[in-house]
């Protein structure tokens, strides 16, 4: 059930034609309401305006209204309204106060949640960083996004208004979907345009403005696309080569950018033993094509009608290696995944159509997300 929510506080129900989620990995979530003011939604065409929030009794979820059109539709109006997770509401936020030199990642959220009504948790270990030109000044959320995310290399995920921090979202080997089963509609989107085959790198300057390190990579690929140069990279963090040449070689984009979307089929009976899929956004799994073709791929972004699931599409995009890559090295480096694979393929001929999950504890999770991803 969703409510509206105005900024005396007053509460409405609202029902909507549709409610649009799509969570991106490192992004604020939105949703996108669509109702006509009808019957007892009439009323809500009035909570709109600014500041109201759209709750979400199921998830417990709050969203801030961003925008909202309508139009007449003979004697009624269609009215569409975006909002954004509550974490955007810490760009309500502005910091005063900067600081300098070398910070933690905890001293730097400390900073910026001050005061704001924001909690946050630092789940993995993350190295100082040297604000030679310091830090703060500015809305809390922009500096968390575009300053915070990039010198300290995280991931993160929010709930209301907490912030939780990991080196990395998502889980290893959370799910195996095979083109024309689990997965309908499968389409993919190639960019070739930010490839980079070479690149070079500069550490901390010392007293006589020489870097302390030094660093130059040109990758394998380079024999096959020529050597392409990246924008070189200057980081104060590093005062060791060898560590500037790990960080060169992890920022280099030599691959193509391949993302794959598909909608996911919602199977109720005839399960394949054993196997639970977890769709969560930025999960890691394996899809398997009409060709046999095995590849390890991660979730990206989700879109869930919650009105309408049957709408549900998943996008994926591919891990930092050639699919080429992928294939070969599939069964030997993810033997346990080999073996789901296997046994989803044993058990295909013995699956009625489009009925294939029946475990409870995957329905309560298809049904928590809209009935239509499977997790």
């Amino acid at each position: 059930m969703f409510y509206l929510r105005d900024v005396t506080g007053n509460e409405l129900p609202v029902i909507p034609i549709s409610a649009q989620l799509t969570e991106t990995v490192n992004q604020v979530a939105q949703l996108e309401l669509t109702f006509i003011n009808t019957g007892t939604n009439a009323s809500a065409v009035g909570m709109l305006q600014p500041r109201t929030l759209l709750l979400d009794s199921d998830s417990g979820e709050a969203y801030r209204i961003q925008t909202m059109n309508g139009s007449n539709i003979g004697g009624s109006r269609n009215v569409k309204a975006t909002f954004l997770g509550a974490v955007h509401d810490l760009n309500d936020h502005y910091v005063e106060k900067s600081i300098k030199g070398s910070q933690s990642l905890d001293s730097c959220m400390q900073l910026i949640t001050e005061g704001a009504g924001f909690t946050y948790t630092i789940h993995d270990d993350f190295n100082h960083y040297d604000f030679s030109e310091g830090f703060g000044t500015g809305l809390a959320f922009d500096l968390f996004l575009n300053t915070l995310m990039s010198d300290f290399n995280f991931e993160w995920t929010s709930t209301g208004k907490h912030i939780d921090i990991y080196k990395q979202v998502g889980k290893r080997d959370a799910f195996v979907w095979l083109d024309g089963l689990n997965l309908s509609s499968l389409t993919d989107e190639s960019d070739y345009t930010t490839i980079a085959t070479h690149i070079k790198g500069t550490g901390k300057l010392d007293d006589k403005e020489k870097p302390l390190a030094t660093a130059e990579y040109t990758s394998p690929n380079a024999t096959t696309w020529g050597v392409i140069d990246a924008e070189p990279i200057s980081d104060e963090r590093f005062t060791n080569s060898d560590s500037l040449l790990a960080y060169l070689k992890s920022k280099l984009q030599d691959v193509p950018l391949i993302q794959r979307t598909a909608t996911l089929n919602d199977f109720k009976t005839n399960s394949v033993s054993g196997m639970i899929n977890n769709s969560e956004v930025g999960n890691y799994g394996y899809i398997r094509d009409r060709n046999g073709v095995d590849v390890e791929t991660r979730i990206s972004e989700t879109v869930i009608d919650l009105v309408n699931p049957a709408t549900t599409s998943v996008t994926f995009g591919n891990i930092t290696k050639s699919f080429t890559q992928i294939t070969a090295g599939l069964q030997t480096a993810h033997s346990d995944s080999g073996k789901q694979i296997a046994q989803l393929k044993a058990g295909i001929d013995a699956v009625d159509g489009n009925d294939l999950i029946t475990d409870e504890n995957t329905l309560d999770k298809l049904n928590a997300l809209g009935g239509a991803v499977n997790g």
